[in-house]
C-alpha cells in the first residue's frame, strides 16, 4: 500500500504560470517585452485557453500588464510602484517580526537559524539565485510565524512584484553580505525575544533594499 496518496499534476495554465514567472525573474523575458498568447500556446503546443488563464493570473499578480489595446507586456517596474509597496512592505512586515518575536517556538527559530546558515553559503560562493530564494523564504517564515493569517494575506497579494524586486534587487556593491548581516540583525534580535529591536531592525533592513533599488530602478528609467 501506498504511505501518502498520488499528487495531481499540476493543471496546464499553472504551469505554464510558473514556467512565465521563472522567465520573467531570470531574465528571459525582459521588463516591457511583449507576450502573446499564440506563440507560448504553440511553444508548449496545449490550445490558448490554459496560456490565456496563466497570463490572467500573472496580471492580477502584477507581473504582466495589458494596455487599452490589450496587448500583454513584462511589468516595467516604476519608482511610484516600489515606493507604494515598500510602504506597504515595512507597515505589514515590521508588525509580524514583532509577532514572530512574541511568539515564535524554539524549533521555528531553529529553521530561521538554518536559513541563514544557508544564505551564508550561498554569499561565499556567490550564488545568487540561492541568495534570493533564501531571502524569500526568510521573510515568508517570519510572516509564517506571526500566526497572523489576515497578514498573510495581504502580504500574499504583494508576493509577486516583492520577489521580482528581491532578484533586482541582487544588483550594486557589497549587496550579497549586506543581505545577510540585514538578516543576521533581525533574527539575532527575534530570538532575544525584543520585539520592538526586531522591528526597528526589519524597518532598517527594508529601507536599506529600497534605497538601493530606487537606484537601480533609476538606472533602468534612464536606458
Amino acid at each position: 500500500m501506498l504511505d501518502s496518496p498520488l499528487q495531481k499534476p499540476l493543471p496546464y495554465y499553472q504551469q505554464i504560470q510558473q514556467s512565465i514567472k521563472e522567465s520573467i525573474f531570470s531574465g528571459v523575458y525582459k521588463p516591457g517585452d511583449r507576450l502573446y498568447e499564440a506563440k507560448i500556446a504553440k511553444q508548449y503546443q496545449i490550445s490558448r485557453s490554459p496560456v490565456r488563464e496563466a497570463i490572467r493570473g500573472l496580471i492580477i499578480e502584477g507581473l504582466l500588464v495589458m494596455d487599452e489595446r490589450s496587448q500583454i507586456s513584462v511589468y516595467k517596474p516604476n519608482l511610484q510602484d516600489v515606493r507604494d509597496i515598500y510602504e506597504c512592505r515595512i507597515s505589514l512586515e515590521s508588525k509580524a517580526v514583532e509577532l514572530t518575536a512574541e511568539r515564535a517556538t524554539d524549533e521555528q527559530l531553529q529553521e530561521l537559524g538554518k536559513i541563514l546558515e544557508q544564505t551564508a553559503e550561498a554569499v561565499q560562493e556567490g550564488n545568487t539565485e540561492t541568495i534570493v530564494a533564501c531571502n524569500a523564504r526568510f521573510h515568508e517564515l517570519i510572516i509564517l510565524y506571526s500566526g497572523n493569517a489576515r497578514l498573510m494575506k495581504l502580504v500574499e497579494d504583494l508576493n509577486g512584484l516583492i520577489y521580482y524586486y528581491r532578484v533586482l534587487n541582487i544588483q550594486g556593491d557589497d549587496r550579497l553580505s549586506t543581505i545577510l548581516k540585514g538578516h543576521t540583525d533581525i533574527y539575532l534580535a527575534i530570538k532575544e525575544r525584543d520585539a520592538k529591536k526586531a522591528s526597528d531592525r526589519l524597518k532598517e533592513h527594508t529601507q536599506e533594499d529600497l534605497s538601493n533599488l530606487i537606484q537601480i530602478i533609476e538606472q533602468l528609467e534612464e536606458r
